[in-house]
């Protein structure tokens, strides 16, 4: 039997029904278990995460992880959308972001931000190796 899906066939095994006696032959499977199509998040990250930024930085930190689109991690903001939405200033947002892209938490491009996906993600294992080489 080929590996599909993850599944490689062992061989086979004997067992003994303990109720009857009776000598059954199983085949034995493993099946690799993938992560599937959920939404991650890595608490230590995040925790440490928040130590690092408190205040009013926690709000903006709340803002982008309430408004990243997680089939893709991205969030488009600019810094003066992201400081209205979370009524602070510019200069506070623009730091913000700086000590979250200097932890590896975000990365920026023009007019959009990017969630590492090592720290929150929707999909599987294939997903998250992709979103990985866009971050």
């Amino acid at each position: 039997m080929k590996e599909r899906y993850g599944t490689v066939y062992k061989g086979s095994q004997r067992l003994i029904d303990e109720q009857t006696g009776e000598v059954i032959e199983v085949d034995k499977l493993y099946r690799k278990q993938s992560s599937g199509n959920f939404v991650k998040a890595y608490i230590v990250q995040l925790v440490s995460m928040l130590d690092m930024i408190g205040g009013k930085k926690l709000k903006i930190v709340n803002y982008i992880l309430d408004n990243v689109h997680l089939s893709n991690n991205l969030i488009v903001a600019t810094t003066r959308e992201i400081a209205k939405a979370t009524n602070t200033s510019t200069q506070t947002v623009t730091r913000t972001l700086k000590i979250l892209e200097e932890g590896n938490i975000i990365k920026r491009r023009t007019g959009a931000i990017m969630l590492n996906p090592e720290l929150l993600m929707r999909g599987d294992d294939q997903k998250q190796k992709y979103l990985l080489l866009e971050f």
